[in-house]
């Protein structure tokens, strides 16, 4: 079933527009690139030299990469929990460090050329992990608007991604705290996104392949971003129709699909392999050896949304919209949007569960920056019916993305931990707004 135009090359003037999509597209990856390579070094020139050590979750990610080079024992890294057996285990998956390899390669060469200490912390990994960050949200933005564009209007597909960059969190974490998660996951969600939106128009090999990489990378960079595996299940159809379209897929590529779920599977043996070798443990609730857990029967639902504690829609407005418009026409059960909702509300209870909801020394509620990718379908749909409704509508709709991207920008240059705990209210973070207003 074809669900989108496939340009062939009787339709020259389809071939041409689609070349103007590419270049457009390549364009904003390469603009992107350079911009975020650039703030980051800017936001973090002041502690270059200790950043990889920092004290906190981005350690946690990246310690996987200087073991590699013999820097740290594998049970005994760094930043990990010490356990009764005496060695100590990383709270944290190696997806991230997976996905930061190829530039901490680039950095350990460049090391060794400079005569520069090759452990995985001298001055050319501090560059590596910049052009990673920068490389994955570039590379994911990217992949967004090829995926919008077989949807909505090129001008919304370009709009999406570049307000997403600017007007949410993403911002931050891609330029002042890359070595976390988060920009990685958005890439992946991207990828899924995208994957799956060339599947159903023009399915191939190598594609369905990829599927399955991006699948085991999206849950050995964070478990519960596992449910966002129900988008290439299920996207595009009725879920029997869609099944049944999967189905296809894997029949049509049998080969493909077996050698796509053992690489998949070969991904993933390699955090158990981990697993086993610090506890004995194939399979380990890691946050679970430090005894920390969740509260199932009392969710935290509103304050992860409204509280002055790093809720989602207090300091990333831009989403209110998004999930408005979600929830609207996930009642009017406008294509997928049922099934976007879902996925996010999953996330929603599981984090409003967790008993750091709040999601400590966070610069607002970060857990959802890569369900951005999915949140572009309703945030797309609703700016193209704004900019289809006059003049009027469409230059205030885009004042007041600018006035986001501007507050935003400065919430972020302006945010020093903590802005969290007892100590922080409501009346210090209005305080900042109006710094953020007004200067």
């Amino acid at each position: 079933m074809a669900f989108f135009a496939v340009p062939t090359p009787a339709m020259p003037h389809a071939l041409s527009v689609a070349q103007d999509h590419r270049r457009q597209g390549l364009w904003l990856a390469a603009g992107l690139f350079v911009l975020t390579f650039l703030l980051a070094w800017q936001a973090n020139h002041y502690r270059l030299q200790g950043i990889l050590t920092h004290g906190s979750d981005p350690w946690g990610y990246y310690q996987f990469l200087p073991a590699l080079l013999g820097t740290h024992e594998w049970t005994q890294l760094p930043w990990a929990h010490t356990l009764e057996n005496g060695n100590a285990i990383s709270l944290f998956t190696i997806g991230v460090a997976f996905l930061m390899l190829p530039f901490f390669l680039l950095g350990a060469v460049a090391a060794k050329l400079l005569g520069l200490p090759v452990d995985g912390y001298s001055l050319p990994f501090v560059y590596a992990q910049f052009a990673a960050a920068a490389c994955y949200v570039s590379a994911g933005s990217h992949l967004l608007f090829h995926a919008l564009r077989r949807r909505f209007t090129p001008r919304v597909a370009m709009v999406v991604p570049l307000v997403l960059y600017g007007a949410t969190n993403l911002f931050f974490y891609s330029t002042h705290e890359p070595g976390m998660s988060h920009v990685y996951a958005f890439f992946l969600f991207a990828w899924l996104h995208y994957l799956t939106v060339r599947m159903l128009e023009d399915p191939r090999a190598d594609r369905l392949f990829a599927l399955f990489v991006c699948a085991a990378l999206v849950v050995l960079v964070r478990q519960l971003n596992a449910v966002a595996l129900l988008f290439p299940v299920l996207y595009g159809a009725p879920i029997l129709e869609a099944l049944r379209i999967r189905l296809q897929w894997i029949l049509r590529f049998p080969w493909v699909a077996a050698g796509g779920a053992a690489t998949a599977l070969s991904l993933l043996a390699l955090q158990v392999q981990y697993w086993r070798l610090v506890t004995g443990e194939a399979l380990v609730f890691t946050y679970g050896k430090k005894g920390e857990g969740f509260t199932w029967t009392d969710p935290h639902l509103y304050d992860v949304l409204f509280s002055h504690q790093n809720g989602w829609f207090v300091y990333t407005p831009l989403m209110l919209f998004a999930m408005g418009v979600l929830v609207v026409q996930a009642v009017r059960n406008l294509r997928d949007m049922r099934l976007v909702l879902f996925i996010w509300a999953v996330s929603w209870y599981v984090y409003a569960s967790w008993w750091s909801w709040w999601l400590g020394g966070s610069f607002g509620h970060r857990g959802f920056i890569e369900h951005y990718a999915f949140l572009a379908l309703p945030l797309a749909w609703g700016l193209e019916q704004l900019l289809q409704r006059g003049a009027v509508v469409r230059d205030l709709t885009l004042a007041t993305l600018g006035l986001l991207v501007y507050f935003q920008l400065r919430l972020s240059y302006l945010y020093h931990w903590p802005w969290e705990g007892p100590e922080w209210n409501w009346e210090k973070l209005i305080a900042i707004w109006g710094q953020a207003f007004v200067g």
